[in-house]
Formats: structure tokens, C-alpha cells, sequence
């Protein structure tokens, strides 16, 4: 009997953009409130100081985090839908075989964990955001070396994130 490992959540991705949000939600109090802590500052000191420029500058800080994190939020939208529609739609490829050249990532990362499935080639790190399978073998992954019995299903992303895989299944030989 096979032994499923591995299945991409449909929702749990894009909780993953939380970060984000509070990083919008804490520049954006920042921002606000950093004129006039920095009024008072130079109040104390009995310095006068036009806060009009530190103002424009928070405003403009304001608005670069909240320009980066609308586009990075679209780009992972975009990438859930794609991945995670194809899966549910059942429009992905799958290989079954033994894993090869498993080229795993260190403790420390730093590199993507890799390895080939008769000629189809995943690579992966735990510091990916994109949905699919992502955890290396060093932090409790599923995929830990060469001669294990797999059947994957993946979708192909693009050349920057290759096959994505949505799930894996153990085969018994």
C-alpha cells in the first residue's frame, strides 16, 4: 500500500504572507507617529526643526513598503492560483521511479536540496515561499536520499522555481 508524505495544502500558503501584512500595519504606525516623536525630541533639546521634510520622507517610506508588499503579495497570488488550481483541477504531470542524485541542502541552507526522478529534475529550499513541497531533508523532510521509491506529482512553475511538486507518495518495492 502506498503511503502518501506529501500533499500541498489548498489554504495553509498564503498565511504565509501574514509577515507582510504586519509589516504594512507597523510602517504604517511608524510612519505616523515618527514625526512627532521626532518634534518632541528636538523640542527637549530647545531646537527648532520643520517637520514638513521628515513628513514627506515617512510618507514616502509608507509608501515603498506598501508598493513592495502589494507586488509581492500579486506575484504569490498569481503563483497559489496557478499551482494550487492546476493540482485541484488534476492538470499536473507525475513520475514515479527512484530518486537520484539527491543532493541535499545543509542545516545552515544556503543552497537548494535537489534530486532527479527518471530524468525529471526538483529542486527545492526550506527558504522558498512558493506553494508545493519545500522542506529539505536537514529540517525534517520526507525526500532523504537516493534509492527511495517515490511517485511525485508536480506542476511546472517557471525556470526560476522548476517542477513544483504538490505531492508525494512513498511506493513499496
Amino acid at each position: 500500500m502506498n503511503t502518501i508524505l506529501y500533499e500541498v495544502s489548498t489554504k495553509a500558503h498564503l498565511f504565509k504572507l501574514f509577515p507582510a501584512f504586519f509589516a504594512v500595519l507597523f510602517a504604517a504606525v511608524l510612519t505616523t507617529i515618527m514625526p512627532t516623536i521626532i518634534r518632541k525630541s528636538y523640542e527637549k533639546k530647545g531646537i527648532d526643526i520643520n517637520i514638513k521634510p521628515v513628513k514627506v520622507f515617512c510618507r514616502f517610506i509608507m509608501a515603498f513598503i506598501l508598493l513592495w508588499c502589494i507586488l509581492g503579495f500579486g506575484g504569490q497570488w498569481d503563483m497559489h492560483n496557478r499551482v494550487i488550481g492546476a493540482y485541484q483541477r488534476g492538470e499536473y504531470q507525475t513520475v514515479e521511479g527512484s530518486v537520484e542524485n539527491f543532493d541535499p541542502m545543509p542545516y545552515e541552507g544556503h543552497k537548494d536540496e535537489s534530486f532527479e526522478i527518471n530524468g525529471v529534475k526538483f529542486f527545492y529550499s526550506d527558504y522558498s515561499t512558493h506553494p508545493g513541497y519545500n522542506n529539505a531533508k536537514s529540517h525534517g523532510g520526507v525526500i532523504t536520499g537516493d534509492g527511495q521509491h517515490l511517485k511525485i506529482g508536480y506542476v511546472y512553475l517557471d525556470e526560476a522555481y522548476g517542477n513544483v511538486i504538490v505531492f508525494i507518495e512513498e511506493i513499496p518495492e
